[in-house]
């Protein structure tokens, strides 16, 4: 099968997808009830003729499959709606609070990844030893801990005691760092950042290092070793790019639900990003909001999946897409 065809087949299923997962949401929030009646339900001043209007705005008042084609028409248009919360477009908030999430998560995985090669090379060439045994229990330590415990511990430790990295927010409330904007937010992306590359690297070694193990017992290496090339080009030329395949598939998740990971971390530091947002939407049912980030999500994550695959064909010729 061409990769041509292999792609279109994948967008058409993805399409398909997209759509359910929009159904699914729509006909969950929609069961909640009506959002403005549960934004207003603490303001009594607040006349029955507003309620309406705005109800009427965001065609609360027509039927739910009528509601569901027009948002979905709007969101091809690229129209998320406005929110009923912030009274601002969905699509800006969306681009501006995504910002912010991109600025911890990006580089939380790339250090993870760079992280975790290292890691699980060193204990893979040395299988047995006590640099191995360490690596193992620090990394299966670092899966088992939850993130927000590790967040906390972080703050109580670098923000309270030690009083080095801010605990909260991305930018300083009185006065900027050395005066620079741009330090003070590198500065308090630090804790946050490490927060997410400690569990990333902590299940990407685990991964890899298994991986590692077990294509260093291939023919091909003793093949490799024999020809007289040095170790160091053996490992990482040869039986790291072999080892890499499955990692690539937690790395595709892993950009795939930057968004839907978000959350905890945010939450933890008061993280102005995506995943605060959507916690605040939620508990406020603000569905423009909660819709537009959810389809964010679902889009990132069947085009992480489909890259992921496609970059499985370029890093491995073994495998055809069949």
């Amino acid at each position: 099968m061409g990769i041509t065809r292999y792609i279109v087949r994948r967008l058409m299923f993805s399409v398909a997808l997209v759509l359910g997962v929009s159904v699914i949401i729509f006909t969950l929030i929609n069961a909640i009830g009506n959002p403005v009646e549960i934004l207003l339900a603490d303001r009594p001043g607040i006349t029955q003729e507003a309620i309406d209007a705005i109800s009427r705005y965001y065609n609360l008042d027509q039927p739910p499959l009528i509601r569901y084609f027009v948002w979905l028409w709007n969101v091809v248009r690229g129209d998320f709606g406005t929110s009923i919360v912030y009274n601002q477009p969905v699509g800006d908030m969306l681009f501006t609070w995504g910002l912010e999430t991109m600025k911890i998560q990006i580089p939380a995985i790339l250090i993870s990844l760079v992280a975790a090669i290292f890691i699980a090379v060193t204990a893979a060439t040395r299988q047995y030893s006590r640099v191995d045994f360490g690596v193992m229990s620090g990394a299966l330590l670092g899966q088992s801990l939850p993130g927000f415990f590790v967040g906390i511990i972080l703050i109580l430790v670098f923000s309270y005691w030690l009083g080095i990295f801010p605990s909260y927010g991305a930018y300083s409330t009185r006065r900027m760092l050395m005066g620079s904007g741009l330090i003070d937010g590198l500065w308090h992306m630090v804790l946050p950042v490490a927060m997410l590359a400690f569990f990333n690297t902590a299940t990407l070694t685990l991964l890899m290092r298994s991986n590692m193990v077990d294509v260093l017992r291939h023919d091909f290496i003793m093949a490799a070793r024999a020809s007289g090339l040095p170790e160091r080009r053996v490992v990482y030329r040869h039986a790291v790019r072999n080892a890499f395949i499955p990692v690539l598939t937690y790395l595709g998740i892993l950009f795939g639900l930057m968004l839907g990971t978000a959350p905890v971390t945010e939450t933890v530091f008061t993280w102005p990003g995506l995943g605060f947002l959507y916690i605040q939407a939620i508990q406020q049912l603000d569905y423009p909001v909660i819709m537009g980030e959810t389809m964010i999500i679902t889009v990132m994550l069947v085009t992480a999946t489909l890259l992921t695959d496609i970059a499985y064909v370029l890093i491995d010729p073994r495998i055809r897409l069949e």
